[in-house]
C-alpha cells in the first residue's frame, strides 16, 4: 500500500511539472491518422494558399503528396504565405509565382518518410537536426522548433506538430521555408 501511495504522489508531481515543460515546446503526441496529407490540408481551411500552390506547381508535387509514399510535410499556413518574402501570397495570386520557383519552394517543405517531432526536434537546447528535403537541399531544426533555411530569408518555427496522415505527418510552420536559388 505504501508503494502505491508513493507512486500516486510521484505521478502527481510529474503531472504538475509537465505543463510547464511543454508550454514552450511544439512537441505534442501524434494524432490519429484522419486522411491524406492533402485531404487534411483541404479540410483544415488554414492551408488554402498551400493547396492552391500545389495545384500551380509541377504536377509531380501533387502526385508525390497523394501517392502512398510516407512523407513529412512542413506546412505553412495562409498567414505564413501572406508574410512571404515574395510579397503577400494568397490562394488567388499564388499562381503568379513562376512554376519552377513554386515547385522548388514546395519540395523544400517535404521530407521522405514519416517523421514525428521526436525525430525532427533535437532533445537538447543548442543542438540541431538536419532535414533533407525532396528538393535536395536541407534545413536545420532546433530543439524549440526554430528552423534555419539555406537562404536565411525567413525565420520559421514549427508551431504545431504531429498531425498524422495516412501517408505521412504534418508539422505546421509559421513562415514559408525558402531554399537557396
Amino acid at each position: 500500500m505504501r508503494k502505491f501511495i508513493g507512486l500516486i504522489g510521484a505521478g502527481a508531481l510529474l503531472l504538475s511539472l509537465v505543463p510547464a515543460t511543454l508550454a514552450a515546446s511544439p512537441v505534442v503526441s501524434p494524432s490519429r491518422s484522419s486522411g491524406t496529407i492533402v485531404g487534411i490540408a483541404v479540410a483544415n481551411g488554414n492551408f488554402t494558399t498551400l493547396v492552391a500552390a500545389v495545384g500551380c506547381a509541377d504536377p509531380a508535387v501533387a502526385t508525390a503528396l497523394t501517392s502512398g509514399q510516407q512523407l513529412t510535410v512542413f506546412a505553412p499556413t495562409d498567414a505564413a504565405f501572406l508574410a512571404s518574402p515574395f510579397g503577400p501570397l494568397t490562394a488567388g495570386n499564388i499562381c503568379t509565382v513562376p512554376q519552377g520557383v513554386l515547385t522548388d519552394i514546395l519540395l523544400y517543405h517535404v521530407e521522405t518518410g514519416r517523421h514525428f517531432s521526436n525525430s525532427v526536434l533535437p532533445k537538447k537546447a543548442g543542438q540541431t537536426k538536419t532535414i533533407d528535403t525532396l528538393l535536395g537541399q536541407s534545413f536545420k531544426v532546433g530543439a524549440t522548433g526554430a528552423i534555419r533555411t539555406t537562404s536565411g530569408l525567413t525565420h520559421p518555427k514549427i508551431v504545431a506538430a504531429n498531425i498524422a496522415a495516412t501517408n505521412g505527418v504534418i508539422h505546421v510552420v509559421d513562415a514559408v521555408l525558402v531554399p537557396s536559388f
